[in-house]
This record gives C-alpha cells, sequence and structure tokens, in this order.
C-alpha cells in the first residue's frame, strides 16, 4: 500500500463513531457539573466554619469583657483558665492572654505557652482573625481590646486563639467524601452514558435500516414523519423529498432512454433497410447515386439528433463559460426573422417582429433558443396565421421576449411537460420533431439563470416566454463584455 493510502486508512480508523462522542461528552459534563457543585460546597462549608470559628471567638470575647467588669474577674478568668487546661480536651480549648502594652503576660491559659507566642497575634486594631500554624495544629488568632476600667486605665488587650483541629478534620472527611462520591459518579457516569446514548440514537438505526431497505426497484417508498422523534422531521422529509426527485428522475431517464433508442433506431433502420435494398441486386451508378443521396438524409437527421443530445449534456455541465455582452433584442431578433421570412412566405404565414429592449446574454445561445420557437410556431401555425415576437419588461427590470402563434395550440394538460426532452404534445396536426427543441430552449435559459414559460389555449395558438435577468449571473462562470 502507498504512503498515502495509508494515512487515509489510518484516518478513517482514527474516526469515533457518534455514540462513542456523545458518550463521552456525557461523561465529562457530568463529571464537570459534579466537579464545579463539589467544588461550591467545599468552599461555602470552609467559609462557614470559619465564620464559626470567628463567631465562637466573639462571643468569647464578649464574655471575659463581661466577667473583667466584675470585682473578682481577673482571678474567675484565672480559675477558668487552670480547669481548661487540667480538662480531657484541653487541647482544644479556647487559649486566651491577658498582656499589657509592653507585652508582659498578665495571665495565661497554660496550654497556649510555647505555642502562641505574643508575637503571632495581630495588632490590637485590627478585628479580623488571624490564621496561625504550630506544631502541626492550625489556630485562629484575635487581638481584642478590654473595656472594663481597669483594663482600660492599665491598656491591657486580651491575645484569644482557637484550636482549628476538629474543624479541619471535618473539611477533610467532608474533602474525602467528595472524592469518593466524584469517583463514583466517574464510574457510575461510564455505563450509563452508553446505555443512554445507545437508546437515543436507536431511532438513527431505524432510519438506517428504512433507507436500506430502498431499492431501485422501490422508489416510491416514503418513510413515516411520525414513527421518528420529532427532531428527525426535517432529515425525514429532506429524505422523503430526496426520493421523490430521484424517483421523478429515474422515470425520467428510463422515458428518455426509451425516447432516445427509439430516434436513433429509425434512421438507422432506414439506412440499413436502403443498403440492404441496394446490395439486393446489380444496379447502375445513377441508381446507387440516388441511393447515397436518399441516406444522406437520414444520416443529416441522425447528426441532427445526435448535436441536440450532445448540446442538452453540455447545458447540463454547470462550467459553461458563455459569453456576455449587452443584446440589442430588435437587431437580434430581426438577424432570426429574416432567416425564416422565406419559409414563412411559402407556408403563407406572417411573421411578425415588435421588440424594442436590451439585455445581457450570449449572442448565440439566444439565437438558438429564438429559432427553436419561431421553428415550432410555423410548424403548428396554419396558412393565414401570425408568428408574432415582441418583448416587455418586468417589475424587476427583467426582460421578456415573447413568442406567440395563431396556431391549433396544446392542451393543458401538456403544458407541465413541455420542455422535457423527448417529449411531444398531441396537437390538432401532426408534425415530425424529435421532442428536443423546446429542451433545448430550456437549457439555454437555465444556462442565463433565467426562465422560461409557456400558455396555450387549444385552437388560438401558443405563447412562449424567455425571461432574461436583469443581470448576468456569476453563477454560470460567463464573462461579461461592455
Amino acid at each position: 500500500m502507498s504512503e498515502p493510502d495509508s494515512r487515509e486508512s489510518e484516518g478513517r480508523r482514527q474516526v469515533r463513531s457518534m455514540a462513542h462522542n456523545l458518550a463521552v461528552l456525557y461523561i465529562v459534563s457530568i463529571v464537570i457539573g459534579f466537579a464545579l457543585c463539589a467544588l461550591l460546597l467545599y468552599f461555602k462549608l470552609v467559609q462557614h466554619i470559619h465564620d464559626s470559628g470567628t463567631e465562637q471567638l466573639q462571643g468569647e470575647i464578649s464574655s471575659v469583657r463581661a466577667l473583667l467588669s466584675t470585682p473578682s474577674g481577673l482571678h474567675a478568668i484565672r480559675q477558668v483558665m487552670q480547669a481548661e487546661a487540667q480538662g480531657e480536651d484541653a487541647t482544644n480549648c479556647i487559649l486566651m492572654r491577658i498582656v499589657d502594652r509592653d507585652g508582659n503576660v498578665i495571665v495565661d491559659c497554660p496550654n497556649m505557652r510555647g505555642v502562641l507566642p505574643p508575637a503571632a497575634f495581630p495588632p490590637p486594631g485590627d478585628t479580623r482573625s488571624k490564621k496561625y500554624h504550630a506544631r502541626g495544629a492550625n489556630y485562629l488568632l484575635r487581638t481584642a481590646r478590654l473595656t472594663d476600667p481597669v483594663s482600660e486605665s492599665r491598656d491591657w488587650r486580651l491575645q484569644i486563639g482557637l484550636d482549628l483541629t476538629e474543624h479541619d478534620q471535618l473539611v477533610g472527611v467532608y474533602r474525602t467524601y467528595l472524592l469518593l462520591f466524584g469517583l463514583g459518579a466517574f464510574f457510575f457516569a461510564i455505563p450509563s452514558s452508553y446505555i443512554v446514548v445507545k437508546r437515543g440514537l436507536r431511532p438513527l438505526d431505524e432510519f438506517s435500516g428504512s433507507i436500506r431497505t430502498i431499492t431501485g426497484s422501490r422508489l416510491n417508498t416514503r418513510l413515516e414523519p411520525a414513527r421518528f422523534p420529532s427532531e428527525m422531521h426535517s432529515v425525514v422529509e429532506s429524505v422523503n423529498a430526496m426520493m421523490a426527485r430521484l424517483e421523478s428522475s429515474f422515470q425520467r431517464l428510463s422515458h428518455y432512454s426509451g425516447n432516445l433508442a427509439h430516434e436513433l433506431r429509425t434512421p438507422i433502420n432506414n439506412l440499413m433497410l436502403e443498403a440492404e435494398i441496394a446490395l439486393s441486386q446489380q444496379r447502375s451508378p445513377q441508381e446507387y447515386q440516388e441511393i447515397i443521396s436518399s441516406s444522406l438524409t437520414e444520416y443529416e437527421r441522425l447528426a441532427a439528433v445526435i448535436d441536440k443530445l450532445l448540446f442538452l449534456a453540455r447545458a447540463d455541465n454547470e462550467k459553461n463559460d458563455l459569453m456576455f455582452e449587452k443584446l440589442d433584442a430588435g437587431t437580434e431578433v430581426e438577424e432570426v426573422v429574416d432567416y425564416f421570412s422565406d419559409e414563412a412566405a411559402t407556408a403563407g404565414i406572417a411573421l411578425v417582429s415588435r421588440v424594442d429592449a436590451s439585455f445581457w446574454g450570449d449572442r448565440t445561445l439566444f439565437r438558438r433558443a429564438l429559432s427553436n420557437l419561431i421553428s415550432n410556431a410555423l410548424a403548428y401555425t396554419p396558412a393565414g396565421g401570425e408568428v408574432t415576437i415582441s418583448s416587455s419588461k418586468g417589475s424587476n427590470g427583467e426582460v421578456e421576449i415573447i413568442v406567440a402563434d395563431t396556431g391549433c395550440g396544446i392542451y393543458s394538460e401538456h403544458l407541465p411537460f413541455l420542455f422535457d426532452r423527448f417529449y411531444r404534445a398531441k396537437s390538432g396536426s401532426h408534425h415530425s420533431g424529435t421532442g428536443l427543441g423546446l429542451a433545448i430552449v430550456k437549457a439555454i435559459m437555465e444556462m442565463h439563470n433565467g426562465d422560461v414559460s409557456a400558455w396555450s389555449r387549444p385552437g388560438h395558438g401558443t405563447t412562449i416566454t424567455l425571461q432574461f435577468p436583469k443581470h448576468p449571473s456569476l453563477k454560470t462562470g460567463g464573462k461579461a463584455e461592455s
């Protein structure tokens, strides 16, 4: 295998399925959502514990101030500190110290000696609490002024600390639970996401199975939107519309193939028959010349059909390079009318031109389209009739070239198919033709990004309207000339 083929195969192997991608997105969304919620709860818990510690410190400060306002308050505080230091929960007591303005200790809790030095506390004017780490534990520290008269006169201040060991343990337990719950959510999300995605994509499998049953002989099959979720209705309707277009194209292709075989078979059979007659016996040079001359007519007919088919094939190619230029419709129509004037005079048909307009278009293609319309009009108009070519301007600036005859007309049921290839409408009189002339006119108008329409009334004639846009479109890849 060559290197490009190897890279292409590797690229195809690396493409993940939709179910896999959706499952991964589902898992990621669950993990991210859980992580955000867990972090929010965690920080709220930490904030709540910090606030509760601050409130506890504030409550102790208020109690100390109230106790010092009594006559034996300092002695009572010393007894409380000694009792807490000798209690079972001595390590987690509220640690307090009273110091003077020089930092000399007046009274303190024995448990805080050597653990929380006076310099570790914030200054007295700072009302915020401070965290401090010592001997493997965290403390919440606060310095407060004492408001009783004795303390104020001696400028005593209270240094108080709260052991956060229990708080930190609570936060650690909560953090552990969050991690465990997060891992549980992750491992739960893996199988559940694939189950949910598989069930959610089941309509796609049914959709694929329904399409798989459609074959060339079942192009009339249509999917029922009610069988699928509402999100897929637009897709189902698009597929049904595509199937309708395929069915129509397939039918037209079958019709086109049959007509093409018929159109080619007739001149070929005639040529074969003339050749067999010519070879059946010895003939004079003059007789051979007459047979060849007769065969030449069939050759011309066959060449005309092939030429029209080639033109239509080129017209189907969107890369046609048209030579757009500003055309004087009156001059162009007069050139075509002059070409058909002798034929019209011979048939006893008046050929009238009343055109005064200009538009952007390809001169050669416009003349071909107009020639096809005039040729058809003359063929289906009896002697004494009239074929009129006129022009008008639309509301959006488009130019309309109108070819109207007073011939036999066309029944309304034939009008929708009039511009189909090889389609021949039944009329009051029969004229030979390939059924490609109007198809070529339609192809030319599509190449100009214009439109063609037909109106007819049996016994009163037919009107064909060519509508050219105001400006040439770049869609056709044409070149405009000034």
